[in-house]
């Protein structure tokens, strides 16, 4: 009898632990300075570690990246953020300086080439 009320309790934690995950959240951002398939693949790539994305899919020609991410793991600042970590601007947040130096010609803004 024990066993059977063990059970039942560690089924209805289970369940309530199921109907508290939150569904993905997706978003567009506009990123201007993406301007190659090498700037898709890192950005894509970059994204891939940071905690609670999902998904990420950049459209170079577009200029936009579409982002999958989980509401209560991140947010959309961070996301931008990481962006920008990685080199390229993201809406209102720039590029970090130092990384987007080191990038590769083809990726850095028709100025600065």
């Amino acid at each position: 009898m024990r066993i059977i009320i063990s059970t039942f309790i560690y089924v209805l934690f289970a369940l309530s632990a199921i109907g508290q995950q939150q569904k993905p959240l997706t978003v567009k951002i506009s990123t201007p300075t993406v301007q190659c398939e090498k700037c898709k693949k890192r950005i894509e790539d970059y994204m891939k570690i940071e905690e609670g994305v999902l998904k990420t899919v950049v459209d170079f020609k577009q200029k936009r990246t579409t982002v999958t991410y989980l509401l209560d793991r991140t947010n959309i600042e961070n996301i931008k953020t990481a962006i920008a970590n990685c080199g390229y601007d993201a809406e209102d947040i720039k590029a970090a300086e130092d990384i987007y130096a080191k990038l590769p010609t083809c990726c850095k803004k028709p100025i600065d080439q």
